[in-house]
Parts: C-alpha cells; sequence; structure tokens
C-alpha cells in the first residue's frame, strides 16, 4: 500500500485507507452530527432567557447555544483522530506501517486528513443547521464565520495530534479528550453566557482556545463585528495548532509502544 514514490502518494494511501475504515463504520461521526443537534434544541430555551438577562432582548437563544455547542463538539473531533493511531496498535498492524517506508510526518498527515475532513464537514453542516432550522440571524457578515471555522478545526487538529502524540494509552487520551474538552469548553462559556459564569472562570476562560473561537463567533452574530475584529481570535486559535503540531513533530515516534484497548 504505501510502496509509492513520493511523500504525496504515500500520504494519499495513508488517508484513504482510514477513510475507508471511518467508512465502513460510520456510528461514531453521526453521533457526532446529532448529539450537537440535540443540545442546541434543550439549551435554546433557557440560552434565551439568559441572554436577554445580560441586555440582548432581541435574542432567541441560538446565538448562544449554536456557537457554543459547535465550538464544544468541535473538540470532540479528538477521538477520531486518536482513535485511528490507536487502532493501528490494538490490531498489532502499526508494526508493519513502521517497516513501510515512510517517515513520522507522512504518517501524522496521512492519518489525521480524514479527521480534519470531518471535522470541516461537521462544523459547516452545525453551521447550516442552526440557520435554518433555528432561523439563526448574524449582525455581522456570515462569511466572517468561514475563516474563524477554518482556524478552528486547525485548532482541534493541533489540540487532537499533540494528545496522540504525548498520550500511552486510547483511555488517556480519550479521559483527555472529551473530558477535558467539556471541562474547558464549559469555562469558556460554550454551555451557559461567559457573564454568567462565577468570577473565577470569567479569568481563566481567556486562557482557552474555545473562549477565543466562541468569541470571534459571538463578536460577528451579536456585535456585528468586521474582519479586523476576528484576526486576534483567527490567529490565536491557528497558534494553537501550530503548537499542536510542534509537539506532535518532536514528540511523535513511529517506535512508541501504544496501547490501543483498555
Amino acid at each position: 500500500m504505501l510502496l509509492h514514490d513520493s511523500a504525496v502518494d504515500r500520504v494519499r494511501a495513508l488517508s484513504w485507507a482510514d477513510l475507508r475504515r471511518i467508512r465502513s463504520d460510520p456510528a461514531q461521526l453521526i453521533v457526532m452530527m446529532v448529539l450537537p443537534i440535540g443540545m442546541m434544541a434543550f439549551l435554546t430555551p433557557a440560552n434565551r432567557a439568559q441572554l436577554r438577562l445580560t441586555g440582548y432582548f432581541d435574542a432567541t437563544g441560538i446565538e448562544q447555544s449554536g456557537p457554543g455547542t459547535i465550538v464544544l463538539f468541535a473538540f470532540f473531533i479528538t477521538t477520531l483522530l486518536g482513535a485511528s493511531f490507536f487502532r493501528e496498535h490494538e490490531w498489532g498492524t502499526w508494526d508493519r506501517l513502521r517497516a513501510a517506508p515512510v517517515r513520522a510526518v507522512e504518517v501524522i498527515l496521512g492519518k489525521s486528513f480524514p479527521s480534519v475532513l470531518f471535522s470541516v464537514f461537521q462544523l459547516t453542516f452545525l453551521w447550516l443547521v442552526a440557520f435554518t432550522l433555528w432561523d439563526l440571524h448574524s449582525k455581522g457578515s456570515t462569511w466572517l464565520l468561514v475563516p474563524l471555522t477554518a482556524s478552528l478545526a486547525v485548532a482541534t487538529w493541533g489540540f487532537g495530534i499533540a494528545l496522540v502524540s504525548l498520550c500511552r494509552t486510547i483511555d488517556q487520551l480519550a479521559i483527555m479528550a472529551q473530558v477535558g474538552s467539556l471541562a474547558i469548553g464549559g469555562l469558556a462559556g460554550t454551555i451557559t453566557p461567559r457573564d454568567t459564569l462565577p468570577a473565577w472562570a470569567r479569568a481563566l476562560s481567556p486562557y482557552t482556545p474555545q473562549y477565543w473561537a466562541l468569541k470571534g463567533y459571538q463578536d460577528v452574530i451579536l456585535h456585528g463585528a468586521g474582519f479586523a475584529d476576528i484576526v486576534k481570535p483567527c490567529l490565536i486559535l491557528l497558534a494553537v495548532g501550530v503548537a499542536g503540531g510542534l509537539v506532535a513533530l518532536f514528540k511523535f515516534r513511529l517506535n512508541h509502544s501504544k496501547v490501543g484497548r483498555s
């Protein structure tokens, strides 16, 4: 499979192999598409009351539950990314991959592409749901959500590939990816408006990438922000992605032993 002339061919071969595996068992992908929609429906009424109490008197609630849920579930893509690496160890095929003429960076890129592709699809789909099913209205240009969403996808990839490089077992990755994403996402204000959080949480939230993604989205939707206003959130999210990539560059090794099952 990997006996190709160029690095591009080897990356493509790895990507296609994982895409076929995902297509054969799409249950996890379906859940990650359906759960956010249910969460939007559950949170929108409560968020409507909370937003109106904080001064957004014409808010319907989707202005918070839409971007909040999208940002929260964006980071759950880490589990899909992690599975693409750890399943090789579970199935005993990692040694065969190591024996192939492929470099570590090619493995990272090849096995990351399907997850990044799904991340972009998931984020786009959920925005379409928010705009159509809940009739979300944005005071700013909706096109500004595109660079923010692209930057968010890069940040989630960086977060995920760093965990893949640092975690030895699939359980470690699952706990850090799922529980960590939920806790940090809540701290950033993805579940309830940040203005309603305790003072200590509001003080810590700017140190999370979720905060900057949500801030960029809500600046556009609630405040009519322009391009100049989303530059900082985009740069911070891209920096998170680059930082995660650097962690992988220095820590990911093909000869590292991983545990792919509990």
